[in-house]
């Protein structure tokens, strides 16, 4: 708990703390509002930036000694796969292929270099915490290379446009970049997007092809939030479009923290493999 801004956010209260309640259940009750409005919540600050700089140092030491898995993959917007309807043009959502790259740096390599990101992950008040916030009781992923994670973009890596495969996504911003690598999404977008004949993948064209979607009766702008070092975010991500826009200058560095709806969820072969380099099955 030593990493968190407690004064900004006082997640570790005590149950018999009148004022400390009052002032978790404020702060719980705000972010639930904000998912609500556009299933997204950003809190600036969450970590001390002493911490920051503890974990870019450590992922920064494992970079330089060649740590970590380049994950290059091709992908639909709706990462599914042997997804190809013949009567679709190859520029339909579930047609088109995407391609993303980042380097990972694994929970099995990052845990004896970041106790602190790992005293984190299972912190009780954290926990009930996000629980809180999305109204789902979760549990830590017991998944030994996928439990937390740390994403590292380099110039001309990205995420494109896609949905994510699990409900929710949390993650901590460490470093973004000098340039480019911004976190952009359209809220509650994944039914507009279904219906459209191409998928455009500038911006401007993204916003005026949703707004004529049949499941669109409202204007759906894409939101690009303002992320900065030590900022927490909590996402709806299989809902909502979204991606991380190609890097022109820097690194950005995030970690992902994994939680699962049910306890003991570990990753299958064919993940381990793809986006971690593992081989043989998690244990």
């Amino acid at each position: 708990m030593d990493m968190i801004n407690l004064s900004a956010y006082p997640i570790n209260i005590e149950a018999d703390n009148p004022k400390g309640s009052h002032e978790y259940e404020a702060l719980v009750q705000e972010c639930i509002a904000q998912m609500h409005r556009q299933g997204f919540v950003s809190l600036p600050n969450f970590l001390h930036y002493d911490a920051v700089n503890v974990l870019i140092a450590s992922i920064s030491a494992l970079e330089k000694q060649a740590v970590g898995f380049y994950s290059s993959e091709s992908h639909n917007v709706f990462l599914e796969n042997n997804i190809d309807p013949p009567d679709k043009d190859f520029k339909h959502p579930r047609r088109i292929r995407l391609c993303s790259s980042k380097t990972i740096i694994n929970a099995h390599d990052l845990s004896p270099r970041t106790p602190e990101l790992s005293a984190l992950f299972f912190s009780t008040p954290f926990l009930n915490f996000i629980s809180s916030v999305l109204q789902t009781k979760l549990y830590p992923s017991t998944d030994p290379y996928g439990m937390f994670y740390a994403n590292i973009f380099r110039e001309e890596d990205g995420l494109n446009w896609h949905f994510d495969r699990s409900e929710y996504s949390v993650s901590l911003i460490l470093q973004p970049a000098q340039s480019g690598g911004k976190f952009q999404f359209v809220p509650d977008s994944r039914d507009a997007v279904g219906d459209l004949d191409e998928m455009p993948l500038e911006v401007d064209e993204l916003e005026r092809a949703l707004l004529g979607s049949a499941s669109s009766p409202r204007s759906m702008a894409v939101h690009e939030p303002d992320l900065n070092a030590g900022d927490l975010y909590l996402f709806r991500g299989k809902q909502s479009l979204h991606r991380v826009s190609g890097i022109t200058k820097g690194e950005r560095i995030n970690v992902i923290l994994t939680y699962n709806t049910e306890p003991g969820i570990r990753l299958n072969n064919y993940t381990l493999q793809k986006f971690f380099g593992v081989e043989g099955e998690s244990c």
